[in-house]
């Protein structure tokens, strides 16, 4: 009835579906904390699975936000770009003007 690709992209399209409708059930107050929580803490690690699920990520959108998180660490701060005093906040990594 179908080729592989065409049952590929069609069973894609199906779990793109399921993750869009649990996105719809939410808690928007709790993801609005632990998105919070995220950016004054830092923990990535702890929160980003929290998020993922929340939200509904596929398993290649989760893989890309470890990698980047992972990324990000392996390079180190700057003085000029470190000024919060704490290398735990995600804020520091960002510059504000």
């Amino acid at each position: 009835m179908f080729g592989g690709a065409e049952e590929a992209m069609l069973k894609t399209e199906l779990r793109n579906m399921e993750r869009s409708k649990k996105r719809e059930g939410v808690d928007m107050t709790y993801l609005k904390n632990v998105i919070l929580k995220l950016l004054e803490t830092g923990e990535v690690e702890v929160l980003l699975p929290v998020i993922g699920m929340l939200l509904q990520f596929s398993p290649e959108e989760m893989q890309k936000c470890q990698q980047a998180y992972h990324t990000s660490t392996e390079v180190p701060p700057t003085p000029a770009s470190d000024t919060s005093g704490s290398g735990l906040s995600l804020f520091s990594r960002f510059t504000f003007s």
